[in-house]
C-alpha cells in the first residue's frame, strides 16, 4: 500500500507541474480553482496509465518503479529533457531522456538502456536494440519536411547480427497529409503530418512525422530495421 501511495503521490506531482506549465503557456484564459483541479487530475489518470503499462495495448507495460532520473518528480523538473518511445515489435513502452546534444543532433537513453540518435527530429542511428540502424541521412529529409514534401534519395547503413555494416538506398517521396490531433502520452496536441515513403530493392518503409507550428518534430514515427521495425517518439 505504500509504495501505490508513494506512486500516486509522485504522479501528482507531475500532473501539478505539466498543469502549471500549462497554465503559464495560457494566461490569458485563467482557470478556476475547480478547472485547474480537474485539469490536474486529468493528466494524473494519463500518467497513471503510462507509468502503470496500461494502454490501448495492454501487452505493452513499463515498470510502475522508476529508477534513478526516471523518476517523475525528474521529469516534471525538466520535462523537456525527455520522450516518451514506444517500439511494439520489442513490447516497449517506456521513457527516454536526452543525455547528449551536439548542435542540432540529440541523443536519447531508453530507461531499459539503448539509445536513439536525432537530426532535428529525423532518426539516425540507434544502438543497444540488436538489429540496429547503424546510421541513415537526414539532410535531404530535413529540406523535404521544412517545404511540406519532396522527392529524395536517403543512404541507411545497418548492423547484421555478425556485425557487418550493409548498404541500403532508398527512393523516398514525402507527402503532406493534413492536420491531426496527436495523442503524445500526457497530452493531445493538433499537429501537421508529413508522410514518407522510402523504397530499396530489399526493404519498403513508411514513416511518419507530425511537426508543430514552428517545423519542429514534436512526435514521429521512423524505421530501424527489419527485427525492431518502427520506433515511435513523442515530446512530453
Amino acid at each position: 500500500m505504500g509504495t501505490v501511495l508513494e506512486m500516486r503521490h509522485a504522479i501528482l506531482v507531475v500532473a501539478a507541474a505539466f498543469s502549471l506549465n500549462a497554465c503559464g503557456r495560457e494566461a490569458s484564459a485563467p482557470q478556476s480553482p475547480s478547472d485547474a483541479e480537474a485539469r490536474a487530475l486529468g493528466i494524473a489518470a494519463q500518467l497513471q496509465t503510462i507509468f502503470s503499462g496500461v494502454g490501448s495495448d495492454n501487452s505493452i507495460g513499463i515498470p510502475r518503479s522508476i529508477p534513478g532520473s526516471f523518476t517523475p518528480e525528474a521529469i516534471a523538473a525538466e520535462p523537456g529533457a525527455y520522450r516518451l518511445v514506444q517500439i511494439n515489435a520489442l513490447g516497449l513502452l517506456e521513457p527516454a531522456r536526452v543525455i547528449q546534444e551536439n548542435g542540432a543532433e540529440t541523443t536519447l537513453a531508453l530507461q531499459s538502456g539503448p539509445t536513439a540518435a536525432f537530426d532535428q527530429g529525423i532518426l539516425v542511428s540507434t544502438r543497444g536494440f540488436g538489429d540496429d540502424l547503424y546510421t541513415m541521412e537526414s539532410a535531404g529529409l530535413i529540406n523535404a519536411l521544412r517545404t511540406g514534401g519532396g522527392s529524395l534519395t536517403r543512404r541507411m547503413e545497418f548492423l547484421d547480427a555478425q556485425d557487418q555494416i550493409h548498404l541500403q538506398t532508398f527512393a523516398c517521396t514525402v507527402t503532406a497529409a493534413g492536420t491531426e490531433t496527436v495523442n503524445l502520452g500526457i497530452r493531445e496536441a493538433s499537429l501537421r503530418r508529413l508522410d514518407e515513403e522510402c523504397r530499396s530493392e530489399a526493404i519498403i518503409f513508411d514513416n511518419i512525422y507530425w511537426l508543430d507550428g514552428s517545423g519542429a518534430v514534436v512526435s514521429s514515427r521512423q524505421y530501424v530495421s527489419p527485427t525492431v521495425a518502427y520506433l515511435r517518439s513523442n515530446r512530453l
